[in-house]
């Protein structure tokens, strides 16, 4: 073996220098004193004949019992190795004939319901002896050592897999924190870290927040009122709160500073708020919203656009997602409404008379579920600026639905006479579009003997939006025989 860990290329020569002085000593060998000689060069010795049959093992270490070496005697020396090591083997002998002496080889000897016995054999040839000697090296300690690195090496990647693990459920709840929060370098005030809704708050996006510095993001004219207040943490190890202008938003932010200690450091952990703002994420500063978690229906507060400003928790709970900041800035059409034009409609009827009720529509959430709401809006005028509160409340039991009955149409035809005045038009094709809908559920059900696959195939639809519709028009009890 080479210092690189790579076997040599030639195989080792025989012994460079033999005893010179000593022919008094080893001439007339005993038999006995020979054999000894022998057996003690090596862990495991054993005696080849040219052509490769075991003729006598010796062995010191009684545990090699447990692999009866003895046993061996008469028989190949394949034969007593583990498959993959015959072409070894046949290297041992190819280089013990060209150079008297092979190079070493790690060969397996097989036990049955036991480990395998590692040796690291050497085979020699002597002349005017008529056997090979095979001299070889236990290598169990070896590779016992060798399994326990293993057994390290596995434990550490486990332990490297629960880590991150760890960092990762942690990050996840970093950034889905409703607070903004950024984590600074405590040496050189750099962001080591920042959360969605700090970006969101920040007007940026936490890639661009991470490495900035916060010289850069608080106005020049607070710089020093901040940094005063940082040395100040960092001096007392208490949390310290100082208001700011930064990322030039007009409006200030709060920013609490936490001092902590990290890898023989002190870093600085700072919360952003917006005194004057009902949410810091979104960035409007005019709504004082504190009052809609006051009330038990869902309310959300929008621009002249359809852009949320606010929400309250009720809300979150109906559309399925989890925090104010996931909503915040984006267009209401998203979950309010059929299709586009239903806000559209809202608000333009707003626009005209300040004011909506009972304006039905669909809430649509984050599951991809829907159900029917009914609106109540109203605009309200403040500081110039116009914003739109609406009041959503689920509907259990429609006030204008039709009740439909495979019997009797013409009690349908009754039924839309009767709200044609009362109900506007577009609401009116809704609930008839509705009827049709329910109608041609039925039937499908009926013709396929209530066979809910057969059935969404025949409609043209995926299992997935005929459970949808059954559960809509509330048939999830229907068996196709009423």
């Amino acid at each position: 073996m080479m210092p690189d860990g790579k076997m040599e290329k030639q195989p080792s020569k025989p012994t460079h220098c033999l005893f010179r002085q000593s022919e008094e000593i080893f001439g007339n060998l005993p038999a006995h004193v020979a054999m000894t000689l022998a057996a003690h060069g090596a862990d495991l010795t054993l005696l080849v004949s040219p052509e490769g049959y075991i003729l006598d093992a010796a062995y010191g270490d009684p545990a090699l019992d447990a692999y009866a070496p003895q046993s061996w005697a008469g028989k190949p020396l394949k034969e007593v190795v583990t498959q993959e090591c015959l072409d070894k083997v046949d290297a041992l002998f190819d280089e013990c004939f060209k150079h008297n002496a092979s190079r070493p080889h790690q060969i397996n000897h097989a036990r049955t319901g036991g480990p395998d016995l590692p040796v690291e054999y050497t085979l020699v040839r002597i002349d005017g002896f008529p056997a090979l000697l095979a001299l070889g090296k236990d290598l169990r300690r070896f590779a016992e050592i060798q399994q326990q690195l293993m057994r390290a090496q596995f434990e550490l990647e486990r332990e490297y897999r629960r880590i991150r693990e760890t960092e990762a459920r942690y990050r996840v709840i970093f950034h889905k924190m409703e607070w903004p929060v950024l984590v600074l370098d405590g040496d050189q005030r750099k962001v080591l870290d920042a959360n969605t809704a700090a970006a969101s708050a920040l007007q940026t996006k936490p890639a661009k927040l991470t490495g900035e510095t916060l010289a850069a993001l608080v106005d020049r004219n607070d710089r020093d009122t901040v940094l005063d207040a940082l040395a100040s943490a960092r001096e007392k190890g208490t949390g310290r709160k100082v208001h700011a202008h930064l990322n030039a938003i007009p409006e200030p932010f709060s920013l609490h500073v936490d001092p902590f200690r990290e890898s023989g450091k002190i870093n600085y952990l700072l919360s952003l708020s917006q005194s004057d703002s009902s949410l810091a994420a979104s960035g409007t500063s005019h709504i004082a919203a504190e009052w809609i978690d006051t009330i038990p229906e869902a309310v959300v507060i929008l621009d002249d656009r359809g852009i949320v400003l606010a929400v309250n928790d009720r809300f979150l709970d109906l559309v399925h997602i989890l925090n104010k900041t996931q909503l915040a800035g984006r267009n209401a059409n998203n979950w309010i409404g059929a299709s586009n034009v239903d806000m559209q409609v809202l608000l333009a009827r707003l626009q005209e008379e300040g004011e909506v009720n009972n304006f039905m529509s669909v809430l649509r959430d984050a599951l991809g579920d829907s159900r029917q709401i009914r609106i109540n809006a109203v605009r309200d005028l403040n500081g110039g600026e116009t914003t739109t509160v609406l009041l959503l409340s689920e509907q259990v039991a429609r006030e204008t639905q039709l009740r439909v009955h495979a019997t009797d149409r013409t009690a349908e035809t009754s039924d839309f006479a009767e709200l044609i005045g009362r109900v506007p038009l577009k609401e009116l094709i809704r609930e008839s579009v509705d009827v049709i809908e329910k109608l041609c559920i039925e039937a499908a059900l009926r013709q396929t003997e209530n066979n809910r696959a057969s059935a969404a195939d025949l409609l043209g639809l995926s299992r997935q939006s005929l459970y949808i519709k059954l559960k809509r028009h509330r048939l999830e009890d229907f068996d196709g025989t009423a």
